[in-house]
């Protein structure tokens, strides 16, 4: 095959990182990066491979890259758009945390087949570069979301239009793994609307029964006895809803959908 001929003549990289070019997917990553392979420091690979450490990274990152493109027919490969593939690819020899390289290696998977190519949007990799570890989780818990409902707990004065926020956005969400600083919940919260995947909303929130009371319950477990101790002031709750903005969709559908084929 002619793909398997430019993989051997590509100066060898696929061929040292992957070694049994039949191996399933191999074609296929060898025609999908064609238009990679030698931009960036894509030309460092090879400088990459000396070092152990970064060998294991560029190694492990696009053995599951080849894993993910693998049932692609190879008339549905497409050469992956160098504004996409190159920022991506400098990353592989690097990133060795599993949360950030399964984004990257999907998204570099989605830009490889023609069937989903347009959700690759180039912002998506800058959007990965600002994510952590902990964001990432919450990446893939926001899937199957359309809304979070969320309180502000506030401390009011009876009588009086007079509030102190104790906590400005108190939620829940499973994320299915546990987060390495749960603590930085409302930073990444923050983070995620500074970069456009969700909008926290203060003027609408969401109807139905049981929706807010769990959260409202715990605030009163945290908060009342604060309350209690001062005879002018009452715990009060604005309700509220954390929405996933278009962008952040089509981000999450590009970075952890595992369908690809």
């Amino acid at each position: 095959m002619d793909i398997i001929k430019e993989i051997v003549e590509a100066p060898g990289l696929l061929k040292e990182i992957y070694g049994d070019i039949a191996k399933p997917g191999v074609s296929q990553a060898g025609k999908a990066l064609s238009t990679v392979v030698g931009l960036g420091n894509t030309v460092l690979w090879p400088v990459a491979l000396l070092n152990e450490k970064a060998k294991i990274s560029l190694e492990n990152n696009l053995d599951k890259y080849r894993e993910k493109v693998k049932d692609i027919p190879e008339e549905k490969v497409a050469e992956i758009p160098p504004e996409v593939g190159v920022p991506i690819a400098e990353k592989l020899a690097y990133v060795s945390n599993e949360e950030l390289s399964e984004l990257y290696t999907e998204l570099l998977a989605k830009a490889s087949s023609v069937d989903f190519a347009s959700q690759a949007h180039p912002s998506f990799v800058n959007a990965i570069n600002n994510f952590s570890p902990d964001e990432a989780i919450l990446l893939g818990a926001l899937k199957s979301i359309k809304s979070i409902p969320y309180i502000e707990v506030r401390l009011t004065k009876k009588g009086a239009n007079e509030w102190q926020t104790l906590n400005p956005l108190l939620f829940s969400i499973n994320s299915g793994k546990n987060l390495s600083f749960p603590n930085n919940l409302h930073a990444y919260i923050s983070n995620f609307e500074g970069l456009g995947v969700l909008q926290v909303r203060h003027d609408i929130y969401i109807v139905g029964e049981n929706i807010y009371e769990p959260l409202e319950e715990t605030a009163k477990a945290s908060f009342q006895p604060m309350a209690e101790k001062l005879e002018d002031r009452e715990l009060a709750f604005e309700r509220g809803r954390i929405d996933i903005t278009p962008f952040g969709r089509l981000l999450i559908s590009a970075c952890t959908s595992p369908k690809r084929a």
